[in-house]
């Protein structure tokens, strides 16, 4: 209840995570302040979300609609839209969660997520995680882009519209080029996502491969678009 989250800032305010400062009741993991001091992604394509030199801020008023990385693949996604370089502070956020378990930075992760992107993010009917392999979550024990997802809405994601039926080796341990083989066909979506528009939330984006192949499994089963949206974008190289 809001009332108590109040009451509890109030005795027990909460800290910024990069200053330590007492967080503003407005205020979401770090301060004002310090929130522009986080590696924003200030310009990149608007069909994968690939960062692009950021000089070209001075020669485009937008930014593009695609771009060379684009012509390259398939995608089965309408739009791309990352916040984050996978830079620090950011980056051990998201290894604090993976690694120390930190289920509640995941959740506030999602809300920063939300607000940092709210002009961004297209309207849709339906916004869920990118689901993991019964097998992976199983020994994780969590999916962090579910925890992320659930602080993005406010409340619990559905788990049923996109199932990974598939359990794959981890794309970090493989090349650009053997991360599109490794997903592929990876996922199957529910036949309730006909005709809607679905926003997919992740937490990390390299290759979009993961994504692409979620995107797929949705169209496949009648979705009208398909938005994805990831925290940060680490490096394609």
């Amino acid at each position: 209840m809001k009332w108590l989250k109040n009451t509890l800032n109030f005795f027990f305010p909460e800290s910024c995570k990069i200053c330590q400062k007492p967080l503003n009741n407005n205020e979401v993991l770090v301060c004002s302040k310090c929130l522009g001091t986080l590696p924003f992604i200030k310009i990149h394509c608007l069909k994968c979300g690939n960062p692009l030199d950021e000089t070209l801020k001075d020669h485009l008023k937008n930014n593009i609609s695609y771009c060379s990385y684009c012509e390259k693949q398939r995608l089965y996604f309408d739009k791309a839209v990352v916040c984050f370089f996978y830079k620090p502070p950011v980056s051990d956020w998201i290894n604090e969660v993976k690694f120390g378990k930190n289920f509640s930075l995941a959740y506030k992760l999602g809300i920063l997520l939300r607000i940092a992107l709210k002009e961004k993010i297209p309207k849709v009917d339906l916004i869920i995680p990118l689901p993991l392999s019964l097998k992976r979550l199983r020994e994780r024990g969590f999916n962090q882009s579910f925890l992320i997802a659930w602080g993005f809405l406010g409340k619990k994601p559905s788990e049923k519209i996109l199932k990974r039926i598939v359990h794959t080796k981890p794309q970090a341990e493989l090349s650009q080029k053997e991360r599109w083989k490794n997903v592929k066909n990876a996922f199957l979506a529910n036949k309730a996502v006909k005709g809607k528009s679905i926003l997919v939330i992740d937490d990390v984006m390299t290759t979009g491969a993961t994504l692409n192949e979620a995107a797929k499994a949705l169209k496949n089963k009648g979705a009208n678009k398909v938005y994805v949206v990831a925290l940060a974008r680490s490096s394609l190289t």
